[in-house]
């Protein structure tokens, strides 16, 4: 985990955004040593909520705790950010803001994906939340249909290819949906620093639909379904290209910045 962290922050990334899994699952292990690390306060997280149960007598309370701490990432002058994968009860998210008030005195930024923009506002309108994203496949079209509804959160992809599942079967990824969903695109380095040019572009140029000044890339390390940033592995050690790539694209912007 320090070592993941190290790669985060070498490539400019501000934050990770943590699927969530519940305490006990199994699945929690790396939100778990994120947040044991020393390392920590160099990357901020925050998470993303819908994707699996989330008990709101033990967990609402222990996640609205976090919000008040300086690693949990915020937005707009300090409100939590949270994204929804799907959609959760309006009166458990107005709970959670609530609680929120109480720990950090701010209410949450809650952005709804959906995989298309109707599906987003109406999920966005249905439980409260305050704008909405995508979990992947996010290009300029997506962010231009997504903002004429709701403010928006821009998604970057970084791929999609999910044949591995073809051999492994995985509960979460039904075995139909393999074919469907089949693209098997994988973005160069280059190809990765466009996409997130055009998502900086597009951001500054819409500023008043993107309020919370952030964009979300598909993935730190959805390695199965195609979509990571994260090193790789090779027999000569770790391919770091796409982090690299983003590192000297982010440097580049930083410097011209300065000047």
């Amino acid at each position: 985990m320090d070592a993941e962290i190290g790669y985060a922050v070498h490539a400019g990334i501000d934050y990770w955004a943590f699927d969530w899994y519940p305490p006990g699952s199994g699945m929690e292990l790396a939100r778990n040593f994120y947040l044991t690390s020393t390392k920590r306060e160099s990357l901020k997280w925050c998470v993303v909520l819908g994707t699996n149960p989330f008990d709101m007598n033990r967990d609402a309370p222990w996640l609205a705790a976090e919000f008040a701490k300086p690693e949990y990432q915020k937005v707009l002058d300090g409100r939590p950010l949270i994204y929804l994968f799907t959609p959760i009860a309006r009166k458990d998210l107005a709970v959670l803001r609530e609680l929120s008030m109480k720990s950090c005195g701010k209410s949450p930024y809650v952005a709804m994906m959906g995989w298309t923009a109707a599906e987003a506002a109406q999920a966005c309108d249905a439980v409260g939340a305050d704008a909405v994203s995508m979990y992947a496949g996010g290009m300029e079209k997506n962010w231009s249909d997504y903002s004429k509804l709701k403010e928006i959160i821009p998604n970057v992809g970084t791929g999609w290819d999910p044949t591995p599942f073809r051999e492994t079967h995985v509960a979460w990824y039904p075995r139909e949906n393999i074919e469907k969903d089949f693209i098997g695109w994988s973005a160069t380095p280059k190809q990765l620093v466009a996409g997130m040019e055009s998502a900086f572009v597009w951001t500054r140029a819409n500023s008043g639909n993107v309020p919370a000044n952030t964009v979300l890339v598909y993935a730190w390390n959805e390695h199965s379904e195609g979509g990571w940033l994260c090193p790789t592995f090779t027999p000569q050690g770790p391919n770091t290209e796409r982090i690299d790539a983003l590192h000297e694209w982010l440097s580049g912007r930083n410097s011209l910045r300065r000047n």
